[in-house]
């Protein structure tokens, strides 16, 4: 759990020296959703809670933080009774009187605050949470009134969207790659035909025309008959084999050297930005509208598996902290699958195949929180998730790639995490 220490300002220093904010708890007191009657000492109690929780939050953001995002954003008739029992839990050890202040519905106002705060500590030091947060967030601010709420939870998004810059931004780096010098492309070689000319005047006679004997010349002339032509024949075969032997040589050179400039321009090309091979296996998806989940063209899906396998498909190709064009492109993919343009609740996804719903289950590492769309796609209702009440397909499309690729962005955190636990039991 994180050390801290509690300043006389009313601020919390992690050991080490730096300094993390109550901002989102001093914005819930300036609009009077938290009456602390100044007492300092009930401000410092609830600083050192929302540091323990956001620890937590870090450690486990998806059976944690998610849900506690979606417990803040819900009216409190549509939460659960335990929505926020981390936070109840996590205020009582430091205040275990805060509920004698706070009464008559007013403790879940203290939670969201505190909740919040934790949220945007959270992030401060597990960067992927913001990226989860600002996918959500671009999702859930289209469909929930914030009102009171509006001030501190402006705090948590511009906290979580400036997390996804950075990872968009690190991302967005070209790929310094190895540099290769290609070798110059090597040149066929020719036959020396002065001295191929000089060994074959020996092998007719005992001299050429200007009556200079050869090396080692056939001591007969053609007239000789049958002398002349054994010993013509044994001198000829080692002259044409010796070429024969000089030119594969020279060729076996030839290829090894051009091959290996072939070789080297291959390996160069992994050398190619991420980004630039990452755009074209997405204009490849988009230009073949095949489905590598459903083994199919998704124009010959439903609509529904077409909405969800696309989802899944396109998730392959992207990095957490994607591009926010990537949402316009996936739209545009629906729309050409000529689905219609008319809006449809959740319930025609709900209906989706068995295949369409385990394609986009198996993105997953975890199960999918309660509370967002996905789940209730996957589990075919009950979830009560935060959505909107009716949005055309490539709506749909987008919203469940924000949730898909938010759920994601912070998988390697829980994993670590739960991997952390085993080993400690």
């Amino acid at each position: 759990m994180l050390a801290v220490l509690l300043r006389g300002d009313g601020c919390i220093q992690k050991l080490g020296g730096e300094t993390m904010s109550a901002a989102v708890l001093q914005a819930f007191m300036q609009v009077s959703l938290i009456d602390l009657e100044g007492e300092d000492t009930r401000l410092n109690k609830l600083q050192a809670a929302s540091a323990a929780l956001a620890d937590e939050f870090s450690a486990k953001p998806i059976s944690m933080a998610i849900p506690a995002l979606i417990a803040i954003l819900r009216d409190d008739d549509k939460n659960p009774a335990d929505a926020f029992y981390d936070t109840a839990r996590a205020i009582g050890s430091h205040w275990t009187t805060y509920q004698s202040v706070f009464r008559d519905g007013k403790a879940n106002t203290l939670y969201r605050g505190v909740a919040l705060q934790a949220l945007v500590a959270a992030i401060e030091s597990e960067p992927s949470l913001g990226t989860a947060i600002a996918l959500l967030m671009r999702n859930f601010k289209a469909v929930i009134e914030l009102g009171k709420y509006a001030t501190p939870i402006k705090l948590l998004v511009e906290a979580a969207e400036a997390a996804f810059a950075e990872e968009r931004g690190a991302l967005a780096v070209p790929a310094q790659g190895v540099k290769i010098k290609l070798p110059t492309a090597a040149k066929a070689t020719k036959v020396d035909r002065a001295k191929l000319l000089t060994r074959i005047e020996a092998a007719v006679g005992p001299h050429n025309r200007a009556g200079a004997a050869g090396e080692n010349p056939n001591s007969h002339w053609s007239n000789a008959g049958n002398p002349w032509s054994y010993d013509f024949s044994d001198r000829l075969m080692p002259i044409i084999a010796d070429h024969i032997d000089i030119a594969i040589a020279e060729a076996v050179k030839f290829d090894e050297k051009n091959l290996q400039g072939v070789a080297n321009s291959i390996a160069a090309l992994s050398t190619i930005d991420p980004a630039i091979q990452r755009s074209t296996k997405l204009l490849w998806w988009r230009q073949s509208l095949y489905s590598e989940s459903a083994d199919k063209s998704y124009r010959l899906l439903g609509a529904a598996e077409a909405v969800i396998h696309s989802v899944a498909d396109l998730s392959s190709h992207l990095p957490d902290a994607y591009e926010r064009a990537v949402d316009s492109f996936l739209s545009e993919a629906v729309l050409a699958l000529g689905l219609g343009n008319d809006e449809h609740d959740i319930g025609v996804l709900q209906s989706a195949d068995a295949q369409a719903r385990k394609a986009l289950d198996d993105c997953l590492a975890f199960q999918s929180p309660a509370g967002l769309a996905m789940t209730d796609i996957l589990q075919r209702g009950g979830v009560a998730p935060i959505c909107a009440p009716a949005v055309t397909y490539q709506g749909w499309a987008v919203w469940l790639l924000r949730e898909l690729m938010a759920v994601r962005a912070v998988q390697k955190i829980q994993k670590a995490t739960e991997a952390e636990d085993a080993a400690n039991e």
